[in-house]
């Protein structure tokens, strides 16, 4: 396990660096863009003389090592900059974006470990269907999950009038209670969250299958079978339970292409998530917002690994008991 934490820490260095590096290789300087407000464009240019005071503001003039230590020692006082393009901290905008982000990955992952697991359990009971099942998810699971939302976008919410094809709530809407509200933001939420589940359930699906083969073949199902205990029995108690921990250990390993699923749903439904504010921050030029969007996401990722990690060790410690 110290191995493991310190390949995460070596993993976080690596990426925290190029994470500083990256977006001051990016062509384009960002006080060339000057929004009058968030989002929108301004035609009054800056002057050189302005230019040089705001780099010199957030120490953009400094040299590059100089910057990252600066960086490092504000960062682990937990401040993480301010936005050049947001003008507001980077911490709070992303408190303020990461429950929407939330809100549709970990839905979207609920409801593909339970779809995916379902599926896969029906597979077990009817054999004919399984063909049918492992072709369609196959093609499923290789579609990017921008493909799935733009057809989703076209092919049902433009369609139908009750759906919205955009946003997280009705601009200017007027609720009468809490219900109002959620229910309006889970109607939002319908189509991003179904855009990711369809291309997410089959990793669940395919994680599960192999498991559950893999426990019908061990000796204890056969001895279940000799003593003559009903087939639901065995699925519940002897198949599922046994086959459970690969499954929740490929929930947290699906973080990571979660995120950047997630992000990209969320330009195409204009849902006010990271997704959104990451496109603004890389069209601006925001070093600031950049760092601290690809900082939040490594997190999440580094830490579902290490879940996994510790899930799979426990199950294997449990097998190697059992044997």
């Amino acid at each position: 396990m110290k191995k493991k934490i310190l390949l995460l820490l070596c993993s976080f260095a690596v990426i925290y660096l190029v994470n500083f590096t990256i977006p001051r290789l990016m062509p384009g300087d960002p006080f060339d863009y000057q929004s009058a407000a968030a989002g929108e464009e301004s035609s009054t240019e800056m002057t050189e003389e302005l230019k040089e005071y705001l780099r010199a503001y957030y120490g953009l003039d400094k040299p590059f090592f100089t910057q990252l230590w600066e960086n490092i020692k504000a960062n682990l006082r937990g401040d993480l900059g301010y936005s050049i393009h947001y003008k507001q901290a980077v911490s709070a905008l992303l408190l303020e974006r990461l429950p929407w982000t939330a809100l549709i990955m970990f839905s979207a992952l609920g409801l593909s470990l339970i779809l995916g697991t379902s599926l896969a359990l029906l597979g077990l009971r009817r054999k004919k269907l399984e063909g049918g099942l492992y072709a369609l998810l196959s093609l499923l699971g290789e579609l990017p999950h921008f493909l799935v939302g733009i057809l989703l976008l076209f092919l049902v919410a433009a369609r139908v009038d009750w759906l919205p094809l955009s946003g997280a709530v009705t601009a200017f809407g007027i609720y009468y209670s809490e219900w109002d509200w959620i229910e309006d933001v889970l109607l939002h939420a319908l189509l991003p969250v179904a855009a990711m589940t369809l291309v997410t359930a089959p990793g669940f699906y395919f994680t599960a299958r192999a498991s559950f083969l893999s426990i019908l073949e061990r000796p204890y199902i056969l001895a279940a079978k000799a003593k003559g205990l009903k087939e639901g029995r065995i699925r519940r108690h002897y198949v599922f339970r046994n086959a459970l921990p690969p499954i929740v250990a490929r929930f947290f390993l699906s973080v990571g292409g979660a995120i950047g699923g997630t992000m990209l749903v969320e330009n195409v439904f204009a849902y006010p998530g990271l997704g959104t504010v990451m496109r603004e921050a890389v069209k601006y030029r925001d070093y600031p917002l950049i760092q601290g969007v690809f900082l939040l996401s490594t997190l999440l990722v580094l830490l579902s690994l290490f879940a996994a990690d510790i899930i799979n060790a426990v199950s294997d410690r449990r097998r190697g008991g059992s044997l």
